[in-house]
């Protein structure tokens, strides 16, 4: 079974404690080529302060393909230690295909590398133009992708100039990497044993940040596949690490040691 669908069947989303508001953002064409609204959910802690909050763009994963789900479990796991760490969780819809045929005939995964990307620009921008009203701080932003999400947001950094202090990558390398100049501190996490997305082409993305000098760092998982959410005590520490280092909060990222590649382990 594909482990993203076994993934659903096995985890339900909870956003207890938490406040979730739904949004419409933009309005672009579908892959059958109708318009079609894209909507936003927007979580933040219940009965926090009122105070500016820093925001986290999460772009769910599903291999591009329907059910468009920005409320997979694992956004909701995501969310709750975010969101009362004090930031405030945007996580849009991005137009997928009906199902793996007519995502193949189109190309196949490098073709929905635009269109989502374009829909997380528009989610990004709506949000902008509404921080005051939501209470966000627009200039503290941070995204975070799980799976084709991950590539997705790969897209939308490279094609677009929102300004994102920090990019975490989970388990989401893309087939073909953007161009990675100006590209904010990147962390990404993979398991080697990855069946769906396969952990090899870290390769590649790693070698693209080193190239453009970016701040980046590469979790390996040994011997986990897709969707490693057993393993997040290992890795959530580091990544909030990370994420309060560039957001004005700490100082230290504390990312682990490097391998003999360059490379950090856990």
């Amino acid at each position: 079974m594909n482990p993203e669908i076994e993934f659903r069947q096995k985890y339900k989303p909870d956003y207890t404690g938490m406040t979730l508001t739904e949004l419409p953002f933009c309005e672009i064409e579908n892959y059958s080529k109708v318009r079609q609204i894209y909507k936003l959910d927007f979580i933040t802690q219940a009965n926090q302060d009122t105070g500016l909050k820093p925001v986290i763009f999460f772009i769910h994963g599903g291999g591009f393909i329907q059910p468009c789900d920005k409320r997979q479990a694992y956004i909701s796991m995501f969310a709750r230690i975010l969101t009362a760490a004090g930031y405030a969780v945007v996580a849009p819809d991005y137009p997928v295909f009906d199902d793996g045929a007519q995502m193949a005939e189109a190309g196949g995964e490098t073709a929905c590398y635009a269109k989502s990307g374009e829909a997380i620009h528009y989610a990004c921008r709506f949000i902008k133009e509404h921080a005051e009203e939501l209470g966000l701080d627009s200039d503290k932003t941070a995204i975070i992708g799980g799976s084709a999400g991950g590539m997705a947001a790969f897209y939308a950094i490279a094609n677009y100039t929102d300004s994102y202090r920090a990019f975490i990558n989970l388990w989401g390398a893309p087939e073909q990497v953007p161009k990675l100049a100006g590209f904010p501190p990147t962390l990404s996490v993979h398991g080697n044993a990855d069946e769906l997305v396969a952990y090899e082409r870290e390769y590649s993305v790693q070698e693209e940040l080193s190239r453009y000098g970016i701040e980046h760092y590469l979790i390996t998982l040994d011997g986990s596949g897709h969707t490693p959410l057993n393993r997040m005590d290992e890795y959530m520490p580091q990544i909030m690490k990370l994420l309060n280092k560039v957001l004005g909060i700490r100082a230290d990222c504390g990312c682990g040691k490097k391998d003999k590649a360059g490379y950090v382990r856990i």
